[in-house]
């Protein structure tokens, strides 16, 4: 199994895609982050900080449909089945490592502009005395990328195809952007989505017990299309 985790680690970062996805994804959070204010209250630092990891969700779907729809149709799933390894500790490495590339995506922006923010509007004693929410968010911002990323594994292994786990998961991302533009996450079922978690988390005053409801959301999320993907890697046929 440490030799399958390597494995797909060395490929992943030996893969010009990644790093492609990497970089754009950065520039673009940076670039939204840094709206041109001449002073930033000190409570609106993290928000602003945070507030592009919505939109970099949909990164994450180029790389997984690339990572294993590529897997799929080069056969190298199948030629790993065929060589003996089990299904589950191939499934567990690819998602470990997947997940991996997912924080990297979603969360570098975030942490650049945090340094950018708290230097640009030099508020340095606010940085320590909110490290314990900055924790928390990073935490939570981890879990909620991981937890919509989770739906993506699970079109992957449906459709083991680029194309359609591309066109089928970036259809429902702007669906979920709209939706989120179009109502009140904060009274409707919606609240229930990672993507409106990744903004309740950040909106100040901080909501009482959203930290801990948007863990719940991920996990549960993270647990259910796993199990799901999982499933159905199991019942197919790879030879």
């Amino acid at each position: 199994m440490i030799n399958l985790f390597r494995t797909e680690l060395y490929k992943m970062f030996r893969s010009k895609s990644f790093w492609v996805i990497l970089i754009i994804s950065t520039i673009l959070g940076v670039m939204m982050s840094q709206d041109g204010k001449a002073r930033v209250a000190k409570d609106e630092i993290i928000s602003i900080s945070f507030y592009c990891t919505c939109i970099l969700t949909l990164f994450p779907i180029l790389l997984g449909a690339l990572s294993f729809g590529n897997d799929f149709i080069n056969r190298t799933i199948n030629n790993e089945v065929c060589a003996g390894h089990n299904r589950l500790k191939i499934f567990f490495c690819k998602v470990i490592v997947y997940f991996i590339g997912v924080n990297f995506i979603i969360l570098i922006a975030p942490f650049v502009n945090l340094i950018l923010n708290y230097s640009l509007h030099s508020i340095h004693q606010e940085f320590i005395s909110e490290g314990t929410i900055l924790i928390k968010t990073f935490i939570i911002t981890a879990l909620l990328g991981m937890a919509a990323s989770s739906v993506i594994i699970f079109i992957a292994f449906i459709f083991r195809d680029v194309g359609k786990t591309v066109g089928i998961s970036v259809f429902m991302y702007i669906l979920n952007i709209q939706m989120l533009g179009s109502s009140s996450i904060k009274t409707t079922v919606l609240r229930f989505l990672p993507l409106s978690q990744m903004r309740l988390i950040l909106y100040r005053p901080l909501i009482k017990g959203q930290f801990e409801e948007a863990g719940l959301v991920a996990i549960i999320t993270i647990i259910f299309f796993l199990s799901g993907s999982y499933f159905c890697f199991k019942r197919a046929e790879l030879r």
